[in-house]
Order: structure tokens, then C-alpha cells, then sequence
């Protein structure tokens, strides 16, 4: 999106999806995995901010199309990988995810996600307003350029992932 400032109603629109790269979910969806084996189960917990709340989570599986209905979420980063791993980038950010809905919420659809690509186009800026923990904070931000589908590092483009959890 260069050139303009993106905004909501230009997320909402976009219909263009990037192809699913071939990852597994163990890495790329548990990005910011936390405390790893939490309980001993051998699952990789990641977190995920919704409604200004911190969330655990794990994946379940890659969907090969976009769900519907679906969950947003947005992966933030600077080009090269995660927010959180950018050493510059402010440590309030716990979680590089950041969703549209959560548990309890009308519109949540359980983690099915259709991820979108959340760059930070400027640093001090991210870190002025870090963290960042709901939506709207991610999409009204004029630092953050937002695309349909996977960075090439992010999570897969469609997948499951249930919130379950406070973090």
C-alpha cells in the first residue's frame, strides 16, 4: 500500500490473497511462543492481544482456504520478521498477533483466521504508542501498512487457532 495511508475500510475491501507458502505450524504461528510446553502437553503456546487482553493459544491445523465466516488477525512486523524480534522495537509488545475478536465476543468465530501482513513502517512511532493490543489500534495507525496474507515469514494466510486462554 504505498503511496496512501491505509485505512479500515481498505482492509475491509481488499479481496486479494497471497498464496499459502508451504510452513509448519509448529514455528510460524506460535511466533511469540511464550512459555513453550505451558502444560506439559507438548503443544507451542503463542499469544495473541484481542480487545486490549493478552490470550494464549496454539495451533491446530492450516486451512487451504479462507475460512467463512472468519477471525481477523494481524501479524505485525518490520519487513524482515516479528515486531517483537526487532531489537529497536519497543518491549511492551508481548505479542507480535493481534485480533480483531476474541472469546465472548458476537463476532468471534472460535480462531479461524484469515491472517493479514501488519508492517511497521516506522519504529519510534510503534514505540511512542506500544503495545499495541486491539484492532482498531493496529488499522488506524498511519505507521502500519496492511495487506491481505502472510509477509513470507508470518503465520499461513488460513488457519485454526483457539484463544484459550488469559496469558
Amino acid at each position: 500500500m504505498t503511496g496512501h495511508t491505509p485505512t479500515r475500510r481498505r482492509v475491509l475491501r481488499s479481496g486479494v490473497a497471497l498464496g499459502v507458502g508451504g510452513l509448519t505450524l509448529a514455528g510460524p504461528v506460535a511466533a511469540n511462543p511464550g512459555k513453550g510446553d505451558e502444560r506439559g502437553n507438548g503443544r507451542a503456546f503463542g499469544r495473541v492481544y484481542a480487545n486490549d487482553v493478552l490470550w494464549r493459544t496454539h495451533a491446530v491445523k492450516t486451512l487451504d482456504e479462507r475460512p467463512d465466516p472468519e477471525d481477523r488477525i494481524y501479524f505485525l512486523h518490520d519487513g524482515e520478521g516479528a515486531i517483537v524480534d526487532n531489537d529497536d522495537a519497543s518491549d511492551d509488545q508481548q505479542s507480535p498477533f493481534v485480533s480483531e475478536s476474541a472469546p465472548g465476543d458476537r463476532d468471534w468465530n472460535g480462531g479461524k483466521w484469515t491472517h493479514f501482513a501488519a508492517e511497521v513502517t516506522d519504529i519510534d512511532a510503534f514505540n511512542a504508542d506500544a503495545p499495541l493490543t486491539n484492532a482498531d489500534a493496529v488499522l488506524d495507525k498511519p505507521y502500519i501498512e496492511v495487506t491481505l496474507g502472510r509477509p513470507g515469514f508470518g503465520p499461513p494466510n488460513y488457519f485454526i487457532c483457539p484463544l484459550n486462554g488469559r496469558a
